[in-house]
Order: C-alpha cells, then structure tokens, then sequence
C-alpha cells in the first residue's frame, strides 16, 4: 500500500494552526475536485485560509481549534432563514439539480468546454454558498442567540431544555428514516421477503420480489441521491441500493416502539410542554415573553439544517457526480478513458485539456491515482498540522467533547470511519466516528448512543442524537483514535465525558 504523509506545502505554514476539517470535508476528495473550497481568498501577504492535504481539508484556526468566524448575518429582509430556504433557494436548488443530473456531455461543442465547466462550477458555488449563507447560518446562529438566552433567564442547568424546545418538527432526514422502517415492516412481516432481500444484500442484485422491487425504487427515487461522505466517486443509493437494503433488514428486526416516528414524537412533546411552561411564565416574566417573540426563528434550526442537509448538499453532490460520468462516458467513446470512472482521478485542468485538445493522462498515471486514493482514504488524518493546539488534558481514560444529547449510555464501541463500514455496527453499540451526516441519519436508529471527533451543540449529530433521544458527545477531537474499537465505554451526553472502562 502506498505511503501516506501529511504535510504542509510550504515550510513558513508550519507557524499556524491547521486543524482537519471533518465536519464539513470528512473524506479525501478524488483529484477531479480538489479545490479549497468556498470563502474569499487570502489578502495579501496572508496565508491561505485552507489548504487540501492528500484531499483531506485543513483550516487555518486559533490556537485553541476554533474556525475563523467573520460573516455577519445577511439581511433577509422581512423572509426568516426558512422561507428563504423554501421560497428563494430551494427552487434554485432543484433547478442546479435538475441542470447537472440531465447534463449530456455529447451536446458540448468543441471550444465550449471550459466555459461550461467554469459556468457550472459558478452556479453550483453560487447556489451552495447561498444556501448555507442565507438559510444554514442564519437559523444556527438565532438558535445558539435563543438557548444562550433561555439559559440567561432560567438558569445555565436548563441548557438541555433550551436545546429540547428546538426539536420535534418535521423534517426530510426524518423522512426518509420512517420511509425505511416501513419498508422494514413489510418485510419483518414476510419470511419469502426477507429471504429475498437479505438474499439481495448478500449478492448486490435486485430483489426477487416485484411488489417489494417496486416500492423501493420509488423510495429510492425520492432519497435515492444520497451520496457517502459528499465525495463523487462513490455511488450514491440509486446506483448501489445496498446500504438501504441492509438499514431495511436492520429496521425489520426492531421492536415497533423503536421506531423513528415514535421518537419523534417523543420530542414533539417535550417541545410542547417546555413551551407551555414559557407561556405560562410569560404572563409575569417580560423576559420570557422576549424568548417566546425569539422563539419562532430558533425553531427553524431543525427543518432547515436537515432539509437542506437531504436536499441541496446530498442532492447536488450527487447531481454532480452524474454529471461527471456523463462527461466520463465521452472520455470512453473517444479513447480517452478505459471506464467512465476515470474521470474522477483527472485534474480539473487535464479534464479541460483532454475535452479539447484530445490530450489524457496515461491509464498507468490514472491506475497510480485510484490506488493512492485508496490510501488516502484508508488512514486517518492527524487532526492538527503546524502549531499545536492549546488543548485541555483529560485524566488518563476520560475524554472531553460537548455534550450534545443528554443521557449516560454503556456500552461496545464500534468505531466507524466511512459510511461504507456501517453494516458493522451492532444493535445497541455505540457509533464513533469523525463526524456524521444525514447519509448516516437511520443509523441512529440502531446505535445505543454517539461519539465524533467534529461538531458542536448544535451540529447535524447533536440535533439528530435529540430527535432520537440517544446519548451523544460531540467534539471529542480524537475520540476515533483514542477509543479502541469493541472497548467498553460510558458516554454521558450531559456532562461531555467518555470514560473508556
């Protein structure tokens, strides 16, 4: 296997802190995309504010890790970041979407090619960074503005009520998670089927079974364009149904009390009564009245960070990707490629070039690649480069993240480093990985409880491990390398500990 090294380009880089991106970049990214990313460039004289290492994202920080955070919230106007996100950038979302997953690189002309790239690659920055801008940020920041002041008025011990009357709404994470279970449950109800799909699971081919064959694809079309850790050269559902078959099989073997609506409508509850409880104070409280007037808007955190979650990134990621082997299948047909996938491990320069100039890498340089890529992903990145990180050091056994859900949980870790591995977590055990995404949402379902490297009290695994009323803690930094896996842990989602035992 080939050797991997993570280090800086430039030795005068080594005086700053890089701290691995794995919240928002947790895979190595392919040669094909390998760019660093949205956000301005560097004033002069200033060191980049990102570098892409081995494919891997790295941000220049603080010395104690924390990502430069310079954006004001943008005027929405009279809009909240939700109906900016229904009304303004979801219509522009499916359009990209549509664009890109129907692109037809035979209809390029030649000469075109660098302006339709380049054009695309405007749009698809222009519509993401609108998107999180707009909608993402907005709703996170009104949402950690609500439960610092809810914590002001009722006292700092009620933090996890500030964070409780933020769930139980309606979202496409949710969505799909109960899409699943139902299909879970026609087959806990038939043997023949159940043969049929873990029979299907065990060969990667369709299933034996019409009826059945025929609800899948049509969950399959509507969720169906989840991509693994947002890197496109890896299939997303459509193209390789198994990952969604397995959680089908894994959701059949469920008591029904398990099931994500119930959990849902667990917090529905909670919300309702903790927002009772502010009304009924509110009649002689006027700060409690102003949490109430701030409450709405906090409230969108939830449907806004999961439905753009399911909708724009995983929908456009995989858009893109369709768009890519489109452009693969020409390389094909004009002897350029020896599989559509090759693409995936040109530059973005040399993929110019050979559209235009009918000039390609060799197939020995593109094979040297894919299993260099291979590597990459096959190590962990160091989670700091350069300076050190001031760190606080925890007692030998002990480590320290953000309690993102409350709860104390027992039990087998399973540490899991790509969505690819997750057929390898036991029911009850406890997830740790880097970091989790919606593609990661119904195995929430089957984990006792959640520990990441990445994430805050309000990341997409805290707001997730809540609606599901499981133990997580979150930021940990170095839980996947420090805990062993099958080790036997306690996460407590209050307190931000996991004690190895």
């Amino acid at each position: 296997m080939t050797e991997v090294e993570f280090s800086l380009p430039e030795p005068e880089l080594e005086q700053y802190t890089w701290v691995y991106e794995n919240e928002h970049g947790p895979a190595s990214q392919p040669p094909l995309t390998r760019e660093p990313g949205f956000g301005p460039p560097p004033e002069p004289g200033e060191p980049p504010s990102r570098l892409i290492i081995n494919g891997y994202s790295y941000f220049r920080s603080g010395p104690t890790g924390e990502m430069p955070s310079s954006f004001g919230l943008p005027d929405l106007g009279e809009a909240t970041a939700l109906e900016a996100w229904n009304d303004k950038w979801l219509p522009q979302v499916d359009a990209l979407f549509d664009e890109l997953s129907g692109f037809d690189a035979a209809t390029v002309r030649e000469g075109e090619w660098r302006e339709v790239l380049d054009r695309q690659a405007a749009e698809f920055r222009r519509v993401f960074a609108g998107v999180h801008g707009e909608c993402v940020l907005t709703s996170g920041q009104l949402a950690r503005d609500f439960v610092d002041a809810y914590c002001e008025v009722l006292g700092e011990d009620r933090r996890d009520d500030g964070h409780a009357i933020l769930q139980g709404f309606p979202n496409q994470t949710l969505d799909r998670a109960i899409a699943l279970w139902e299909l879970g449950r026609e087959v806990r109800a038939d043997a023949e089927l159940r043969a049929a799909v873990e029979d299907s699971v065990e060969r990667g081919t369709s299933v034996d079974h019409a009826p059945f064959e025929r609800r899948l694809e049509g969950f399959l079309e509507e969720f169906g364009h989840t991509i693994d850790a947002q890197v496109p050269d890896a299939p997303t559902w459509r193209e390789e149904p198994r990952p969604a078959l397995d959680l089908i099989v894994r959701y059949a073997d469920k008591p029904e009390d398990a099931s994500p609506s119930r959990a849902a409508d667990a917090q529905t509850a909670r919300r309702k009564e903790l927002e009772a409880e502010l009304d009924a104070l509110a009649a002689s409280d006027h700060r409690v009245r102003e949490l109430l007037d701030r409450l709405p808007g906090a409230q969108e955190l939830l449907p806004v960070r999961e439905d753009h979650n399911t909708l724009c990134d995983q929908r456009l990621g995989a858009a893109s990707r369709y768009r890519w082997l489109s452009i693969g299948r020409l390389l094909l047909e004009r002897g350029l490629a020896e599989e559509a996938g090759d693409v995936f491990y040109f530059t973005l320069e040399e993929l110019r070039e050979a559209l235009e100039g009918g000039s390609a890498p060799e197939n020995r340089t593109i094979d040297e690649r894919r299993r260099e890529q291979a590597a990459f992903r096959a190590v962990q990145p160091p989670p700091v480069l350069g300076r050190p990180l001031a760190v606080e050091v925890s007692n030998a056994g002990i480590l320290r993240g953000t309690g993102a859900s409350p709860g104390v949980y027992r039990g087998r870790a399973r540490v899991i480093r790509s969505l690819a591995e997750a057929g390898r977590l036991g029911d009850g055990e406890i997830l740790v990985c880097g970091v989790t995404a919606p593609t990661w949402t119904p195995y929430f379902a089957v984990a006792g409880a959640v520990v990441t490297d990445a994430g805050g009290a309000l990341s997409h695994t805290a707001v997730v491990a809540r609606e599901y009323g499981i133990a997580a803690v979150v930021g940990t930094r170095t839980g996947t390398r420090a805990i062993p896996d099958g080790a036997l842990i306690e996460v407590d989602g209050a307190e931000g500990l996991v004690r190895l035992l």
